[in-house]
């Protein structure tokens, strides 16, 4: 479609469909410009791209951070930015209303962990009582592998047979997977080894056959009828931890195991081999997991000279 033609009132949506088409982003990535799309135009009822001036943008910006955290707004104007660019770059506009409205400021936030006293209880809890969270042992296999790992959410579900060599004990982690499109060979501790050894066995004798190389390694739609398709899909993990967290009364996901993780070997100081498991392309990303060791403050300021008065 000719850029001239769609000069005079290109709308949203149509907006979306030929940037998606160009720029072809991951599915979960395409997923989020969708929503960000479709957060703007029930909030502003503004449909067309050349009605939007920066006033409009400071004002709807001012509603969500009003209701929410900074980094949700940022999210909505990175996503929505890129996309007035393309429409700069393709003349249907003369400028970009999101470029001139700036991210909010953040802080630097500790990251959310989960302490280990709840994920040794989450699993027990899946242990003694099958039915909590059916099938329990696929999910038990899934916490241990998020957090023996690091790795996000996305990676679990995208995680194929042939991305995985019991042999060596790694996987891969593929570009297309990748937040930082690289990739790299993840080690993996003992107990995932032994998880996806039984996991392989299990899921050979559910199909029949061997699973080839292509097939999903952790599929809990193979297990159970409640979770329907022919593959699990990330909703389907987040709702799985939803549930997990109604259990043992604190908030439990995978970007919560990821952090817990990074923040324990954080601690120990090699912060380069740290950053090549987590997939980071800055080593000061890597960084945000290392905190301040409250006992070595407290002694620090211990050490200081009693006042008399």
């Amino acid at each position: 479609m000719e850029c001239a033609a769609m000069k005079n009132g290109i709308d949203w949506e149509t907006l979306l469909e030929l940037y998606l088409a160009e720029r072809r982003p991951r599915p979960a990535t395409a997923e989020t410009y969708t929503k960000a799309v479709k957060r703007w135009v029930a909030e502003t009822n503004l449909e067309r791209i050349g009605e939007i001036d920066r006033s409009d943008v400071v004002h709807w910006r001012n509603k969500i951070l009003d209701r929410a955290r900074p980094e949700t707004w940022n999210k909505y104007r990175r996503h929505l930015r890129a996309l007035m660019n393309y429409a700069v770059e393709c003349g249907w506009v003369e400028n970009n209303p999101f470029a001139q409205v700036p991210p909010a400021r953040t802080g630097n936030r500790l990251k959310k962990t989960v302490d280990l006293r709840v994920i040794e209880q989450a699993m027990k809890k899946l242990d003694s009582d099958p039915e909590l969270l059916p099938p329990s042992w696929f999910w038990t296999m899934v916490i241990r592998a998020l957090f023996y790992t690091g790795v996000r959410r996305r990676q679990i579900v995208e995680l194929r047979w042939g991305d995985v060599n019991l042999m060596e004990g790694t996987w891969l982690i593929r570009t297309e997977t990748s937040k930082t499109r690289r990739e790299w060979i993840l080690p993996l501790a003992p107990s995932v080894c032994d998880d996806l050894e039984s996991l392989y066995q299990r899921t050979e004798e559910r199909l029949g056959h061997p699973p080839p190389r292509h097939h999903q390694v952790y599929n809990v739609t193979l297990f159970h009828s409640g979770y329907k398709g022919r593959r699990m899909n990330e909703n389907q993990v987040s709702g799985a931890f939803q549930r997990l967290s109604k259990i043992v009364g604190e908030p439990i996901t995978p970007h919560r195991l990821r952090h817990t993780m990074a923040t324990l070997l954080a601690r120990q100081g090699d912060l380069r081999t740290l950053q090549e498991v987590l997939g980071h392309t800055n080593v000061q990303t890597t960084m945000g997991y290392v905190h301040p060791d409250v006992e070595r403050m407290r002694t620090l300021i211990g050490s200081l000279p009693s006042l008399a008065w």
